[in-house]
């Protein structure tokens, strides 16, 4: 997370490729309301402009909260809270529930939940847990109805007035005929805009139609197609009929091949992007799908946004609705949710694509023998999926007959792991012990070495260390023969671990260096950061606490950078460690407190061995501080954000490069002229190092005086030129 003095951009917000009009009246109150209300509903029928809406208003207001806001697509959603765990790229350990309420615990966010009306119960079930569990979030829902729980400011959304209909109109009008002006057409845009009930996306389709007529066919082929809905939906609510009429008369305006595309995208959930529509929803005779969805763009029946890795197109909830009847009434719903399935089951799990992961794993259960069991893994082993979700469909599945062989024995493993994770360490076992036993059934090595590696390390999370070298013994030499190189550095790593649990220290620092020179040399960052955190488990234990200083500062950098908040939270309990075998006990606790903090937020458990050297740690701490500095101390590492955390985890005076000319600077006036050389002001020096700030301007002053020089920028340039530079 970025600190409160940089407040972090919007996460997963639609970036719209048109420009936002009107409603700036209703802007400026939800603002207010926004700020004043920690749950507002904007509530309005489909095509009212309600997501365009809360779009520009988490835009224009995120900056309000310091963590920043997240936005939560629920179109196509079967489940609220684990389509916040996969779009927040959260740990999906544990209830889903607790992981999300644990994360936001301590953060001042907006979390935007878009299009809540066909999941209103579970919405407001959600809601209300986040509601009393984070007292610093916020909640934005846009919704056809209320979510109606205590506390909801409820917004409804009032078509356009005339003036901004009219502007709406004239915007996306000259997107297709570049020189229109609605005031020489006033009098007949007014009228189609009366007709279609000022709701924005009817304005726009109907716009988007003056590439090929003029003004007055677009309101007579309007009055036309809404005798016609009149006469056969009466039951209908009247902006439902205006809605309906206008996607209705919007799309017998399409070409054949628009039609086509058009019906065969509703299969998405979620949003796609152009290589997606080109696998699922192409036409098998040809044709250049990127023209066809360019102009189902233009004429407002598809949505383009931009994303920081692309664009993505998604149909809105009241025309994928209707083009699901059309997709059924054409005869191509199964096929289309075959070449869905294909198209997914042959990628990485992602988590912008979660919805569509899932509604091909859904299509899958009921069509295919197996249930889709190789997509069922993919989404299992996705570290941010909802893997208490993906567990119970991996169970579900291993009772069908169709899953044999091989796929059963690694989903067997995979859902042991699963299971051990939620603390069911008999039911783990069980079904670890099952996938072993199938793959020396089947006689496979490979196989049998990777149900292995997996089973070890469900008995070390159990703790049960014996059963697990045994099976780390017998995976590493199958590995090693059939070539595997990077997976049996992998289990030497585990059993390193492991190995350092039992007390074979010198065993360990042997197999971890072999693992450090392999992933250098492959140029595997994350690895080499995972394998340097090993490693300094088993320096510390050895008594060399600069060397597993050095090693955790190293991870903790690569981490950051990868973010990676599992291996940030090791290595911060690491030094942790390192600070309290200094006699630094107060950084020490402020550190265990960070460490302790980030855990409950991402629901990690410590390893038993971590844990104990910790509580040890803090008992230390407590008798050489005393109760209350020990506290205060304690308390300072509780209040810092992730980003100053993580900063004041890579601070500090060991670690200085070796290479450095310090000059005639101490160690800790080294370590403030590192800090101006980063640009920080003595406020910011004071607040890093929990000095005040007369002590730091004193320290910049004696840096000044041996320096012989006069200014910031003097010392920050001497610094750099003698290797003393700011900390990433």
């Amino acid at each position: 997370m970025d600190s409160a003095a940089t407040v972090a951009r919007p996460k997963g917000l639609p970036q719209p490729l048109t420009k936002f009009v009107g409603r700036d009246a209703e802007l400026r109150s939800l603002k207010s309301l926004l700020r004043e209300s920690r749950l507002v509903t904007i509530i309005g029928t489909g095509g009212a402009g309600k997501t365009r809406l809360a779009t520009e208003l988490v835009r224009t207001a995120s900056d309000h909260w310091a963590d920043g806001a997240w936005w939560i697509e629920l179109a196509g959603a079967d489940d609220v809270v684990g389509t916040v765990v996969a779009t927040a790229e959260l740990p999906g350990r544990g209830k889903p529930i607790d992981v999300v309420t644990s994360w936001l615990a301590t953060r001042h966010a907006l979390l935007v939940l878009d299009n809540c009306e066909h999941l209103i119960a579970a919405s407001a079930s959600f809601c209300n847990a986040v509601l009393e569990r984070c007292p610093s979030v916020t909640i934005l829902a846009t919704s056809r109805e209320p979510l109606g729980i205590p506390g909801e400011a409820r917004w409804p959304l009032s078509p356009l007035i005339e003036s901004d209909a009219l502007r709406l109109f004239e915007a996306r009008a000259v997107l297709v005929r570049p020189d229109f002006n609605v005031k020489a057409h006033s009098d007949t845009v007014a009228r189609i805009c009366e007709r279609l009930d000022r709701l924005p996306l009817a304005i726009e389709m109907a716009a988007a139609r003056l590439d090929v007529m003029s003004e007055p066919e677009v309101l007579a082929n309007l009055d036309d197609r809404f005798r016609v809905l009149a006469s056969t939906s009466r039951l209908a609510p009247e902006r439902q009929q205006t809605m309906t009429a206008a996607i209705d008369w919007s799309h017998r305006l399409l070409t054949d091949a628009e039609a086509k595309l058009f019906r065969r995208l509703a299969v998405f959930q979620g949003g796609f992007t152009l290589d997606a529509a080109r696998a699922v929803a192409s036409d098998p005779a040809g044709g250049d799908v990127l023209a066809t969805l360019t102009g189902l763009v233009q004429k407002s029946m598809v949505v383009a946004d931009r994303h920081e890795d692309g664009t993505r197109f998604r149909l809105l909830e009241s025309h994928r609705e209707y083009a699901l009847v059309k997709l059924g009434e054409s005869g191509e719903l199964d096929s289309t949710h075959s070449r869905h399935f294909e198209f997914f089951r042959s990628q990485k799990w992602t988590s912008r694509d979660a919805l569509n992961f899932w509604a091909a794993l859904a299509w899958a259960r009921d069509h295919l023998e197996d249930g889709g069991l190789d997509l069922a893994l993919e989404v299992a082993d996705a570290g941010y999926s909802d893997q208490a979700r993906a567990l119970k469909v991996l169970l579900e599945l291993l009772d069908r007959p169709a899953v044999q062989g091989a796929p059963r024995a690694r989903a067997m493993n995979l859902a042991a792991r699963h299971t051990a994770r939620q603390g069911d360490y008999v039911k783990s076992r069980s079904l670890a012990d099952a996938s072993i036993a199938a793959a020396r059934k089947l006689k496979d090595k490979q196989l049998l070495a990777h149900m292995l590696a997996g089973a070890g390390v469900v008995y070390q999370a159990g703790d049960e260390l014996d059963a697990a070298r045994r099976m780390y013994d017998e995976a590493l030499p199958l590995l090693r023969e059939s070539g595997n190189r990077g997976l049996a550095i992998e289990v030497q790593n585990q059993a390193a671990v492991l190995a350092t649990e039992q007390g074979n220290l010198a065993e360990a620092r042997e197999m971890l260096t072999e693992c450090i020179a392999y992933s250098r040399a492959a140029g595997e960052r994350a690895l080499t950061a995972r394998y340097l955190e090993s490693i300094a488990n088993v320096e510390l234990e050895m008594g060399d606490a600069a060397a597993a200083e050095s090693h955790w500062r190293e991870a903790l950098a690569t981490f950051r950078r990868l973010s990676d908040p599992f291996g940030a939270i090791w290595c911060v309990g690491g030094l942790a460690l390192v600070a309290g075998t200094h006699g630094d006990f107060e950084r020490a606790l402020r550190l265990a407190a960070v460490a302790e903090r980030m855990s409950r937020e991402w629901s990690l458990s410590a390893w038993p061995s971590r844990k104990h050297h910790l509580d040890a740690m803090k008992g230390r701490a407590e008798a050489k501080l005393g109760s209350r500095k020990a506290d205060d101390a304690w308390q300072q590492g509780v209040e810092m954000n992730a980003e100053r955390a993580l900063d004041y985890s890579l601070s500090g005076d060991a670690g200085q490069d070796k290479d450095v000319d310090a000059g005639p600077l101490s160690k800790r006036e080294r370590e403030v002229a590192a800090m101006v050389a980063g640009g920080l002001t003595n406020k910011q020096i004071a607040g890093r190092l929990f000095i005040a700030e007369r002590t730091a301007e004193g320290h910049v002053e004696r840096i000044r005086d041996k320096l012989g020089v006069r200014s910031r920028t003097e010392v920050a340039t001497w610094a750099i030129a003698h290797g003393i530079t700011p900390r990433a």
